[in-house]
């Protein structure tokens, strides 16, 4: 019982950290609404295209933040609860139990954002930062390979997809024997491709559009003469 209400707790502070969507400040400190520029999505890459790489790598940073934060937190309460309540009968892996349910919420948070009538991101950065604190060294190897593919395809989807779907074989793989990682590994991948569903259509058809090096740079001017 105890456990199912701090799971509930975690679940609820996740979704509330990763509600709170980093390219939509970003755009409205632009007198922007990044909602209504590019493909709309409230996400690192779209604010790449609207304010150029640096702002882009900054928003994918503070939203990577959001899903490291929610499992930290989950990890923490999961170390302090049993202290706080000796009686209380819990399950084994609570820390990771709870850390997992922390990146579940705020995956769901950026995907739906109850701030921003439910209008978000496709939640890679966020999946990111939460496995770069339950899983570091398959992030890391996913990352490695998500960017080669970014830079030989100029498609950030392409990497995105790619990258999610390897950081949650290899987590499987090492981590086979803990449930609450292969579950949450297995969900954070289905919303992800179903967030991306759009692109995956675009990539067959080849219509998916790619960065290029010289709109970066026409960004970085434009921002610097306003």
């Amino acid at each position: 019982m105890m456990t199912a209400l701090l799971a509930v707790f975690i679940l609820i502070a996740g979704y509330l950290i990763g509600s709170i969507m980093t390219a939509v400040k970003i755009a409205k400190s632009k007198s922007k609404d990044i909602r209504s520029y590019g493909s709309g999505n409230a996400g690192s890459t779209n604010v790449l295209r609207a304010f150029g790489w640096k702002w882009g790598l900054i928003c994918f940073a503070a939203d990577s933040a959001k899903g490291a934060l929610s499992v930290g937190l989950g990890i923490l309460l999961g170390y302090i609860a049993p202290h706080v309540f000796p009686n209380a009968v819990f399950i084994n892996e609570l820390p990771r139990f709870l850390g997992c349910v922390g990146l579940l919420g705020a995956v769901l948070g950026h995907l739906l954002p109850v701030f921003y009538d439910f209008r978000g991101g496709k939640c890679v950065a966020v999946a990111a930062g939460g496995f770069l604190v339950l899983a570091p060294v398959q992030l890391l190897i996913a990352l490695g390979v998500a960017i080669i593919l970014i830079l030989i395809t100029k498609m950030v989807s392409v990497g995105a997809l790619i990258g999610t779907l390897l950081v949650a074989t290899l987590v499987i793989i090492k981590h086979h024997d803990s449930l609450p990682l292969v579950v949450v590994s297995v969900l954070v991948v289905a919303i992800i491709v179903i967030a991306h569903l759009p692109n995956i259509q675009r990539i067959v058809e080849g219509r998916e559009r790619k960065l290029e090096q010289t709109e970066w740079e026409t960004h970085d001017e434009d921002n610097g003469k306003s």
